[in-house]
């Protein structure tokens, strides 16, 4: 290996238009959601703190409706063209590429449609809610409809950026959401510094500037629906859906705490939060959220390998951080509320690193992975809002800050069950594959062409095979029906053709010996 490549840098950041409209795409999008979603965004009224009459139904109806169409996707079974991925396809270019340019055209002037619909939905919730004082019939009947428009747009950029997302090489994925989703935030500084009309115009231009930049993308959409192959036997399919409903299981619960506690700090304080204090929230949550992922890529990058894990283990300890914070909220309610919304920041990348690593480790389609973590997700947020107002009717509006001990127990726990049962670190690790160069096709190139050099036999090649996606001699026991020992007998066979002696060192062989 030549001194070159050991020097470079693993995660190879390049700033061209590729890369800045990926990120940009997905920052304007999750922005205007959450601008949408949260208690001091774009529907803030004067009528309650938190902007309850056009705010909640607005919120409700929204994250309802992407929830459900999200999981609907789960029953969708429409194939669609996918751009050919190699050369033995070159012939049916031709007589393919007049439909495919419609096609692309098609799903192009779709995208805009969308993000013209949703940023109306959003413009709409602004208007409710600078008009909320001056009247409320029928605000919450048109705040409960715009949200339900506005959920039909998050459920279909959540699925279209999903699909470009999860077709990229893993280098270029990290980069771009952990920029994405820390560039998220700054729209939140300004919004709470700027009156009505701005805020209109943010939820106006967010949208559209998310559909500029996704409609650029139909190629890597389109290579999606061609890498992700669904597995082949009964047991691996079973043991997919149960890794996908664990991944999506921790996305509902992480969630459900997030909007849990936020709902507390808002419900059950005596006095709600100074409203020149806001910025400084949002600013603190992009500093905490930008140096995160910054030393989490700066680890990645010196160890040069893929460590899903630290941002599970960080979004973790927010997490309970922000949970256990709610004791406090009475008398320290910025503390607890800031590191509510730095745990939600932070779990939002990992869930989509973790959607990627199903698709890749596990060569899953794409739409099933999105719907399940997704909908779930949006799921998780109206639920946490419910139990939190009626833990605040059951205790009483005027002493419903007594229940926030309990409410900080409860998030607690729960949180730490997830961490404990339904998403361990064992589980991540078998969605942690170690190299970031290789795609679905070239892993398998590359291992075809190792087994042919070192005359591996067919065997030995379908266990390189397994290994060279981090899989371990338990895993490889059960998919070939085989014996442990006998599975350990083919790997020391292997590793002695290969000159090795480790699982680490054949990553490394597969990827240092890349052109």
């Amino acid at each position: 290996m030549s001194e070159a490549n050991t020097t470079a840098s693993f995660l190879a950041v390049r700033i061209n238009w590729f890369s800045v409209r990926l990120a940009l795409g997905i920052a304007a999008f999750y922005s205007w959601v959450y601008l949408l979603f949260c208690f001091e965004g774009l529907l803030r009224d004067m009528v309650a703190y938190g902007g309850g009459v056009v705010h909640d139904p607005l919120f409700l109806g929204a994250c309802l409706t992407a929830s459900l169409l999200l999981l609907g996707v789960l029953f969708a079974t429409k194939k669609r063209m996918r751009l050919p991925l190699d050369s033995k396809e070159t012939t049916k270019v031709a007589a393919e590429e007049t439909e495919y340019k419609t096609r692309a055209r098609r799903w192009q002037l779709l995208m805009i449609v969308f993000a013209v619909v949703g940023a109306l939905a959003g413009v709409f919730g602004v208007y409710l809610s600078a008009v909320a004082p001056l009247g409320q019939t029928g605000l919450k009947v048109a705040a409960a409809l715009a949200g339900i428009v506005a959920g039909i747009f998050i459920a279909a950029y959540t699925l279209e950026w999903g699909e470009v997302v999860l077709a990229l090489d893993m280098r270029k994925a990290l980069v771009a959401l952990g920029v994405a989703f820390c560039l998220q935030w700054i729209p939140f500084i300004a919004v709470e510094l700027m009156g009505t009309a701005f805020k209109a115009l943010l939820a106006f231009v967010l949208p559209l500037v998310s559909g500029w930049c996704l409609v650029g993308f139909f190629d890597e959409r389109n290579i999606s629906e061609g890498v992700a192959k669904a597995p082949k036997n009964t047991q691996a399919q079973t043991t997919d859906k149960a890794i996908i409903g664990r991944v999506a299981g921790a996305s509902f619960v992480f969630s459900f705490v997030a909007q849990f506690s936020w709902t507390c700090n808002v419900v059950m304080t005596t006095e709600p939060l100074d409203e020149s204090l806001f910025w400084v929230v949002f600013a603190l949550i992009f500093v905490a959220t930008t140096l995160s992922v910054g030393i989490i890529m700066a680890f990645v990058n010196r160890w040069r390998a893929y460590r899903t894990e630290l941002f599970y283990r960080v979004a973790f300890v927010f997490g309970v951080a922000g949970s256990a914070a709610l004791g406090l909220a009475a008398t320290h309610l910025f503390v607890s509320y800031s590191l509510a919304y730095i745990a939600y920041a932070l779990i939002m990348p990992t869930m989509w690193m973790l959607a990627w690593s199903i698709v890749f480790m596990r060569k899953g389609a794409s739409r099933p992975v999105i719907g399940w973590v997704f909908g779930l997700q949006f799921l998780g947020l109206p639920l946490g809002f419910a139990v939190a107002r009626g833990m605040q009717e059951f205790a009483g509006i005027t002493v419903s800050y007594t229940m926030l001990p309990y409410a900080s127990l409860f998030a607690t726990v729960l949180l730490t069950l997830t961490y404990v049962f339904v998403l361990p670190e064992r589980t991540l690790m078998m969605l942690s594959p170690r190299l970031f160069k290789l795609s679905h096709e070239s892993i398998d190139e590359r291992c075809h062409d190792i087994a042919t050099q070192y005359a591996l036999t067919a065997r030995e090649a379908e266990i390189l095979g397994f290994l060279a996606r981090g899989r371990d001699v338990g895993y490889i026991e059960k998919e070939l029906f085989i014996s442990r020992n006998t599975v350990n007998t083919h790997r020391k066979n292997l590793y002695r053709k290969l000159g090795i002696h480790t699982q680490q060192e054949l990553l490394s062989l597969l990827e240092d010996t890349l052109d």
